[in-house]
């Protein structure tokens, strides 16, 4: 089964050492394959399929028989004096429309629990790809949140410096004291958060902790993305849609069995060895029996499984409408993510540079001071985490629609 290519390619090179070998989503998704319990039951599956399908095929059991006929009595029947011994062996005929109407209730019940499987190993996927970009996102967020304390550090130090000189005021060293402070806070919760993630992600393969230490994927790029219309036109086609129609096919046999079993009683053949005890004598027994039709616990059966067929159905078509509304939802977000990206990369890291480069230009000429650079290089961070912070939301609500397809949304 082809899976959706979630676009993710390379950001943060610059952590890894020669030494380290950093994790792809392409890694990452042959872990959970690999790893994932749930994953590990593809070969169960295919058993539970086969014995259903067999089960289906089989002939029902031969039954066989002891029969004392005249065993005990009065007169010449007493004392089993004219005992009649028969050993017989006996087996419903099994038509073959009949069996051909049970292996069609199990091989569509098999189909529907197949796509099921499939749907959820979809989402095992896409719950990896998420959590994959979480930790990039994070990964990111420490790198910036730590060059930043390095920042706040050397502004604060310089402003020691220019108190002691008598160029700064106490305000000054305050306020650079609470920037570093608030710097190295918001420095060790992306840690904390990056720890989380990385946990998150390693416990879908199973891993009591994390076995890697660097993911890599590149979140700038944001791919391109059918217009809407198209989106919305392939929701009909979806693996989903797909189990739906397999759950009332499978309802529809069990209906057909049904009634079949209500129209049709069951004939018997039996076949066996007599011996009769007053004359010590033997004889061949063949009989045929037929059992009426249970009416009444066939239209039953019948009635259930049309039940249940509507319920698939209506609960099919929910499904169907709940889709299109996650998909106009992830699609309004998928569009903020892009602008707010865009604003980040166009307008506020350029003016933030601005900013930066207009500072450091005035500061050796004594017009601003090294608490309006931090402010600068703050402004410039924030500007910068936003980026990332879009990008990632981006890929994410990507993988969703995707998930929520079974098909790349690309256009």
């Amino acid at each position: 089964m082809r899976l959706p290519v979630f676009t993710l390619l390379l950001l943060t090179a610059a952590t890894l050492t020669a030494a380290e070998r950093p994790l792809t989503l392409a890694d990452a998704l042959a872990r959970v394959e690999a790893g994932h319990p749930f994953l590990r039951t593809r070969d169960a599956e295919s058993r539970l399929a086969s014995a259903r399908s067999a089960q289906a095929s089989a002939r029902p059991a031969a039954e066989i028989s002891l029969q004392f006929e005249n065993a005990l009595g009065t007169g010449k029947l007493s004392a089993a004096r004219s005992l009649e011994t028969t050993l017989q062996l006996s087996r419903a005929i099994d038509l073959a429309d009949r069996r051909a109407s049970r292996n069609t209730v199990a091989s569509a019940r098999n189909a529907a629990e197949q796509l099921a499987w499939a749907e959820r190993r979809r989402e095992l996927h896409a719950e990896a790809a998420c959590r994959f970009i979480r930790v990039v996102a994070a990964q990111a967020e420490l790198i910036a949140s730590r060059e930043f304390v390095t920042l706040a550090l050397s502004t604060a130090e310089t402003v020691a410096a220019q108190a002691r000189a008598h160029v700064a005021l106490p305000a000054d060293i305050a306020r650079t004291r609470l920037a570093l402070a608030e710097a190295t806070l918001e420095s060790e919760h992306a840690e904390h958060l990056l720890l989380s993630a990385r946990q998150s992600l390693a416990s879908l393969w199973s891993a009591p902790v994390p076995d890697f230490t660097t993911a890599l994927a590149d979140l700038t790029t944001l791919p391109a993305v059918a217009p809407y219309e198209t989106l919305v036109a392939r929701l009909t086609g979806t693996p989903a849609q797909a189990r739906s129609a397999a759950l009332t096919r499978w309802r529809d046999a069990q209906e057909r069995l049904a009634r079949q079993e209500a129209a049709r009683g069951e004939t018997r053949w039996s076949a066996g060895l007599r011996r009769v005890e007053a004359t010590d004598d033997f004889g061949f027994v063949v009989g045929l029996g037929y059992a009426l039709p249970n009416r009444a616990s066939g239209e039953a059966g019948a009635s259930e499984a049309r039940a249940e067929r509507d319920r698939a159905a209506a609960e099919g078509e929910a499904a169907l409408h709940a889709a299109h509304a996650t998909l106009f939802s992830l699609n309004q977000e998928l569009g903020h993510a892009r602008i707010a990206h865009d604003t980040a990369r166009d307008e506020l890291i350029p003016a933030a540079t601005a900013w930066l480069t207009a500072i450091d230009a005035g500061l050796a000429a004594g017009r601003y001071h090294a608490r309006d650079q931090l402010e600068a290089r703050a402004a410039l961070f924030s500007a910068r985490r936003r980026q990332v912070q879009a990008a990632a939301e981006y890929h994410a609500t990507l993988v969703e629609i995707e998930h929520l397809l079974a098909t790349p949304a690309s256009s």
